[in-house]
């Protein structure tokens, strides 16, 4: 049996109190995605193409804490916000 060990994408997303897209849509064979919320305060993410916010979200994330996609992944567009301040979204998509 062959292990195939996907190779992942690495990127760095600045954070604020203004809705930014988190990951883009990826119609590809996406196998994971992580975000890691490198910022105090919470992130706010919304698996939609329309704006994060704190009424608008699928999750949040607190901060300084990392959020690991379910399987199967959702490989759409994912948008995030900051309740306050800025930071850094660190992300893995593999």
């Amino acid at each position: 049996m062959t292990i195939v060990r996907p190779s992942g994408v690495l990127t760095n997303t600045a954070t604020s109190t203004t809705s930014a897209t988190i990951f883009a849509a990826n119609a590809g064979n996406v196998r994971g995605r992580i975000v890691w919320n490198d910022s105090a305060a919470i992130l706010y993410l919304a698996f939609a193409s329309t704006a994060a916010s704190a009424t608008n979200a699928t999750i949040a994330v607190a901060a300084g804490a990392t959020y690991v996609f379910d399987q199967p992944v959702y490989n759409g567009q994912v948008t995030g916000v900051l309740a306050s301040g800025t930071g850094t979204a660190r992300t893995t998509e593999y």
